[in-house]
């Protein structure tokens, strides 16, 4: 049997492979290429450098797996060291773990690096702040939005009684522990961290539309320890999970909804879906123009969606409408206060960002409309979310609906989807509800998974997708 020999070096986040069949080579590089594409054409793009023969560390795994498949032999030499400061955390008691945290914890001791997939709403951030707690080093927490940036930090205060340190939002503050925006330290450069950190963690590590961003950064971190944190690992093996994973490993632990939910660590949800009569068709051939005709300048559609709302918000549920344009959002704001109903619209431009969650979190708000609420951000008050802005993005509609199911005496979870008749938007409605089955398993509404079944194995529907594509 032949033996490949790698090395990572220290300070590094590369492997190199320093000793192999000529063979191991192009078999490697093969693994680690896919296709990009840009627009009509594709281009092959690679995460092994034939000069130096190197790849990043967070593939080895995928790597040792597949060269001991074809019947080689692995040996791989480590000589990075951990540099770091001791942190000298306490524990807040307060924050009692769950067995399923508890196992995720051990695992990640254990393994070093990798992602832990965990459901929106089962503690996610209390599990990363365990590792840490548990390792004692200095840390860095990334993450990619204002809101986690300060959310983070407060919680690193609160279960670690630890002072943090904040990088973004015009600061640039370390402290043992630093929660730091991705933008901020690309921008600036990691080499301007003054501390030492041993560990290093990234928060909704899943985002594939930031997947360029993360891989700059990650390989320019050298952490031995290296974990990510995620509710929605989908295992596609594209160009932007391949660079995820080349950063932080593979998934080594994973939770799946449906099993908290059955524990009671999770809502049970209620699926419904909002039908409306469809105005006249549109005929626009550019997305952007379809999009204002069918969703967001759709009288007959906002109605229906405000018509819930109110329903919602008069049986005492939290409601959160989630929409992808500003004006969608201040439309339906509008519409909402004409019918009595206290909401407000909150966005990315929004200068009273905090103090409209603050409201929304006491009551004072009854309906938030927003585009910002998809990833992180816990406001577990939201018992009713309303996807009111279509898209068939699977990981964003997961990420939005897992806000509603945090456990609430005496209320059920409610998701609401609307359906859309144009056939475009029809397909993309399908996506989402796929998304749901497949990530809720059982507990999504049969109801609901045969109506659309049936509707999308419709001949006529079908040809006319494929006409407006």
């Amino acid at each position: 049997m032949s033996t490949v020999t790698m090395e990572i070096p220290d300070g590094s986040t590369l492997v190199y492979i320093r000793k192999a069949d000529p063979k191991v080579y192009f078999l490697i590089y093969d693994l680690l290429t896919y296709r990009k594409n840009f627009g009509k054409w594709e281009k092959p793009e690679s995460l092994y450098d034939p000069y130096s023969n190197s790849f990043p560390l967070g593939l080895l795994y995928r790597v040792r797996k597949f060269l001991k498949e074809k019947g080689y032999s692995v040996r791989v030499y480590d000589r990075r060291k951990v540099r770091a400061e001791s942190l000298e955390s306490e524990w807040n008691g307060a924050f009692s773990l769950r067995r399923y945290q508890k196992k995720a914890i051990r695992k990640a001791l254990k393994e070093r690096m990798g992602v832990l997939a965990l459901p929106v709403g089962s503690g996610k951030t209390i599990v990363g702040l365990r590792i840490i707690h548990e390792l004692g080093l200095s840390s860095l927490i990334v993450v990619h939005t204002k809101e986690l940036l300060y959310q983070w930090g407060e919680k690193v205060e609160e279960t670690l009684k630890v002072k943090p340190g904040l990088i973004g939002d015009n600061q640039w503050e370390e402290g043992k522990v630093t929660v730091a925006m991705i933008q901020t330290l690309l921008s600036r450069g990691p080499e301007k961290l003054r501390r030492a950190y041993g560990v290093v963690l990234f928060d909704e590590c899943h985002r594939t539309s930031a997947a360029e961003k993360f891989y700059q950064l990650g390989l320019k971190l050298p952490q031995v320890y290296r974990f990510g944190l995620s509710a929605t690992p989908w295992r596609r093996i594209r160009g932007e999970e391949l660079k995820i994973e080349a950063v932080v490993g593979p998934v080594i632990y994973e939770v799946k909804a449906e099993d908290l939910i059955r524990e009671g660590f999770l809502s049970r949800p209620r699926f419904e879906v909002v039908t409306y009569s469809p105005a006249l068709p549109s005929f626009s051939e550019r997305y952007k123009e379809l999009y204002e005709d069918v969703i967001m300048n759709n009288e007959e559609r906002n109605r229906a969606i405000v018509r819930k709302a109110v329903e919602l918000a008069r049986k005492g549920h939290r409601v959160l409408i989630d929409v992808k344009r500003l004006e969608h959002g201040k439309i339906l704001r509008e519409m909402l206060r004409k019918e009595g109903v206290n909401a407000e619209f909150l966005s990315s431009k929004s200068p009273n960002r905090r103090e409209v969650l603050e409201a929304f979190k006491e009551g004072k708000i009854s309906v938030l409309i927003s585009t910002l609420l998809k990833e992180g951000v816990d406001i577990p008050e939201i018992s009713a979310i309303i996807l009111a802005g279509g898209g068939k993005s699977d990981i964003m509609t997961i990420q939005t609906i897992g806000r509603a199911l945090r456990p609430k005496k005496g209320m059920t979870a409610v998701i609401v989807d609307v359906r859309d008749d144009d056939p475009l938007l029809f397909t993309h409605f399908i996506e989402r509800q796929k998304a749901l089955k497949q990530y809720y398993g059982r507990y999504y509404d049969r109801g609901l998974e045969r109506t659309y079944s049936e509707i999308s194995q419709s001949p006529s529907r079908t040809a006319r997708t494929r006409a407006r594509e």
